[in-house]
């Protein structure tokens, strides 16, 4: 039996109702990528955590991608709801949220998503963006979904930070020390081009973070003294990761 019948026969609508999931539609490139994704060896870091803990606001939130360890899971709201493409992901994740979809926002028409998910004031999108291959369709449709005067937290890995670089010109050109990360990154963007589809997407910037980057493996420590703090110095060059809240343009904080 291939992958797809194999993900065919889990998604039957009684297996869907007893793990408490819903289905819209699908998008075979996506599910044929993520299905058997190695979820379990990817274990968010502490920090998108964080981020993700201070700038949730609001009494709804959607956590679009929200994988194997939901970067949302120790938020406190009243209605918390995750999609995501993988059935491995949402046999685990179901129970963090009130409800949980089966779908690829990607391949979905905003109007069908509002109709089903509804506005939310807070919106997760974390190590989601740099799998797609047109990246600012899925966020438009993120923006459609915000409430007036939400928030949209996103995580993006920097593909040309220090560590990057470093790694290459140690390897002869080629990405070692990242390569099962950047495996499926298909859009790793500056951060000036993120902001750039943000802009384009009628979000502005309300608050810019960074995780920041060693030049070798470990070290220099990221939570050493002052380190932080050089990095940001040149986010594009220094950070591992860009951490976004977004809003929509004009509206006050």
């Amino acid at each position: 039996m291939n992958e797809l019948n194999q993900q065919t026969k889990l998604e039957s609508p009684k297996t869907l109702e007893l793990m408490g999931l819903k289905k819209i539609s699908k998008n075979s490139l996506y599910y044929n990528i993520f299905m058997n994704f190695p979820y379990d060896d990817w274990i968010p870091a502490r920090q998108r955590y964080e981020f993700v803990n201070k700038y949730a606001k609001g009494k709804s939130l959607l956590d679009i991608g929200c994988g194997y360890y939901p970067i949302s899971a120790e938020v406190k709201m009243p209605m918390k709801v995750g999609i995501d493409v993988s059935i491995k992901a949402a046999r685990k994740s179901v129970k963090e949220f009130n409800q949980f979809y089966l779908l690829d926002i990607s391949s979905i028409d905003k109007e069908i998503l509002k109709k089903y998910l509804g506005n939310f004031d807070t919106i997760v999108a974390s190590e989601i963006l740099e799998h797609l291959e047109e990246p600012y369709s899925v966020i438009e449709k993120i923006s459609y979904l915000l409430k007036k005067n939400g928030r949209i937290l996103i995580t993006v890995p920097n593909g040309n930070s220090i560590a990057n670089k470093v790694d290459k010109l140690r390897n002869k050109g080629k990405s070692e020390r990242f390569k099962i990360y950047h495996k499926s990154h298909v859009s790793l963007l500056s951060a000036s081009e993120w902001i750039r589809l943000f802009d384009k997407a009628d979000l502005e910037v309300e608050i810019f973070d960074i995780r920041p980057s060693d030049i070798v493996e470990g070290f220099p420590n990221e939570k050493t003294f002052m380190w932080k703090n050089i990095c940001s110095i040149n986010p594009e060059l220094m950070a591992h990761q860009f951490f976004f809240v977004l809003k929509k343009k004009g509206e006050r904080k």
